[in-house]
């Protein structure tokens, strides 16, 4: 190192530990962003927005979305009669998760959902 006026610069060792230091810490969140989430629990509740039923069963139904994705759900018996969901009409389905899909209710999408 000069005398005088300078940049001051770490040993070789240390400037390898900082290195490594900081790669080790990039490496643990990348681990723990991409740590999968556990399966939901049974009762958890959740929508699908802006779909369309497709196919409709006693034990299953298939919905699209506006985008013509699939959704297929095993049905348990909390679900209507196929016959009173209206085929080529968008809506919104709140069910929840367990063995089978339970049913709570169903609403008519606004328009915006589908439209865009």
């Amino acid at each position: 190192m000069r005398h005088g006026i300078g940049v001051f610069r770490p040993p070789r060792m240390k400037r390898a530990a900082i290195f490594v230091a900081a790669f080790v810490f990039i490496l643990v969140l990348t681990k723990i962003a991409n740590r999968v989430p556990p399966p939901p629990t049974p009762g958890t509740t959740f929508s699908l927005k802006a779909h369309r039923v497709i196919q409709c069963s006693a034990t299953d139904i298939t919905l699209v979305d506006h985008h013509e994705e699939p959704t297929h759900l095993e049905k348990d018996d909390s679900w209507p009669d196929c016959s009173t969901l209206p085929p080529n009409v968008y809506l919104d389905f709140y069910l929840s998760r367990g063995d089978k899909t339970k049913y709570l209710t169903s609403e008519r999408s606004e328009w915006w959902r589908y439209a865009l």
